[in-house]
């Protein structure tokens, strides 16, 4: 994979676009049948989608069900979860709303000695209120999209949230065909439709996969206020797109010369700030317990069995150091005596890969696009935890600096390929997943591979850029 990046990508102009629309463009009109090849491709990807949706629909522990739930509580407070037959027992999927409560929160405070009037204010926040009641797992901004579907109930809302997620994922696609081209726009669609065939419309993560492409493209072509609103949106719907700010950061500074005082260079940081700032307050004040909580459910999550530590752990059986399955926080993970030292080696290469990531940034070795592209992958292979919908973040990325080129193809295709061997397929076999693990460490390592072949091709030579000026 010694060329893996590709650098054969069309002139750009000042647009985005290729040389070869711009001379569209000057004729006034586009071929229609272009336009009758991303309708047709849309509508594939979308039936594809919405078939490997349909068959998570009869499980019980769908994510959709639960965020039917928080949108309900949040909205009609959790009495309305029994009327409507979502209870918030431990078999259902409503049960995450118990996790938080701000009763237990107040006590807490209280044993620290906090101000009486902060611990008041928590206590008025009871979780079974209206408007009190957020998604312990998730920041507030998400039951904007949790909300969309709530007038359809009972197994209608998951149609209707898979509905909309086609739509976020036909947007995307028409971003990589107006900014990229249109064989990218394609390729996303196969990379789609093979490795998130159970997850992309049984999840929300389109919405901030979406938000960061055109983020980075904003950033790609100097719209730094727009690429940093962006991003903080993004932040606000799923924590990690925060890691794109350094990438916007350098970017911004490379770009903007003079003193660095001016104001041009921090706007675009400060919009971020503020609109984080906002939001967060927002949350806090209506319930200061489950707003925390994200993170620390984040923190607490043990070493899951897809992720590359995982494997580790795995393999530690080899030299006589087991790993137990166990299945919480949604998802089958390891215990292990291992497991500390795993976190702490993978955290660290971690850092070291993002900061070497950035530092080639710097120097001017990787653009916008693949230090992005770079980044996700690193933060994906090397974190705790690999879902798989963690694909949806990245394939956008791999489709708009790849394209078609057919080592790209191979390489994701594959991890597409095995990810969906494992989930949905194999899976549910619960506790054992042993006769799979072979496909999760191929698919690892691949991931882990590519990254390792952007940054060493970024090392050696200069990188080409195709961004606008």
């Amino acid at each position: 994979m010694s060329e893996i990046v590709d650098t054969s990508a069309p002139a750009v102009d000042g647009t985005g676009s290729s040389r070869s629309n711009t001379a569209n463009a000057k004729t006034g009109r586009t071929p229609r049948w272009r336009y009758v090849i991303d309708a047709c491709v849309i509508v594939a990807m979308g039936a594809i989608l919405l078939w490997g949706a349909s068959s998570q629909f009869s499980n019980k522990y769908n994510d959709a069900t639960r965020y039917q739930c928080y949108g309900i509580a949040f909205w009609q407070g959790q009495a309305a979860l029994s009327a409507q037959g979502l209870d918030t027992n431990a078999q259902s999927q409503c049960a995450f709303l118990d996790t938080s409560s701000s009763s237990t929160l107040a006590q807490k405070m209280q044993a620290r000695h906090f101000p009486s009037f902060l611990v008041s204010l928590v206590q008025a926040q009871s979780t079974s209120q209206a408007f009190h009641a957020l998604p312990p797992e998730y920041p507030l901004l998400t039951l904007a999209i949790f909300s969309l579907p709530l007038f359809a109930s009972g197994l209608w809302y998951q149609v209707v949230f898979a509905l909309l997620m086609i739509l976020a994922a036909a947007v995307i696609y028409l971003l990589i065909a107006r900014y990229r081209s249109r064989p990218a726009a394609i390729v996303f669609a196969f990379y789609l439709a093979v490795g998130s065939w159970a997850t992309a419309l049984g999840r929300f993560d389109l919405v901030p996969a979406g938000l960061t492409l055109g983020a980075v493209i904003a950033a790609a072509r100097a719209r730094w206020n727009w690429a940093y609103v962006l991003i903080a949106v993004a932040t606000l719907l799923k924590l990690y797109p925060a890691i794109f700010i350094p990438i916007f950061f350098i970017a911004q500074q490379k770009h903007i010369s003079g003193n660095l005082r001016e104001w041009q260079r921090w706007q675009g940081l400060a919009l971020f700030a503020a609109i984080g700032a906002g939001v967060t307050l927002v949350s806090l004040l209506l319930n200061v317990g489950n707003t925390l909580y994200p993170v620390n459910y984040f923190l607490s999550r043990p070493i899951q069995v897809e992720s590359f530590p995982g494997t580790l752990l795995w393999l530690g059986k080899f030299a006589h150091i087991p790993a137990q399955y166990i299945f919480t926080y949604q998802s089958l993970n390891f215990s292990s005596l291992l497991a500390q030292k795993v976190s702490l080696l993978t955290t660290f290469l971690l850092v070291a890969g993002l900061g070497y990531t950035f530092w080639l940034q710097w120097r001017g070795k990787l653009d916008v696009y693949t230090a992005s592209l770079v980044t996700l992958l690193l933060v994906v292979i090397l974190g705790k935890v690999f879902s798989p919908q963690y694909l949806i973040w990245i394939t956008p990325f791999v489709a708009y600096i790849g394209k078609q080129n057919w080592k790209w193809v191979l390489s994701w295709g594959a991890v597409c390929a095995l990810t969906t061997f494992v989930f949905p397929f194999n899976y549910v076999d619960i506790p054992h997943i042993d006769h799979v693990y072979p496909a999760i460490i191929a698919r690892d390592l691949i991931i882990l591979g590519m990254a390792l072949a952007l940054l060493f091709q970024a090392t050696r030579k200069q990188f080409v850029s195709f961004r606008a000026g």
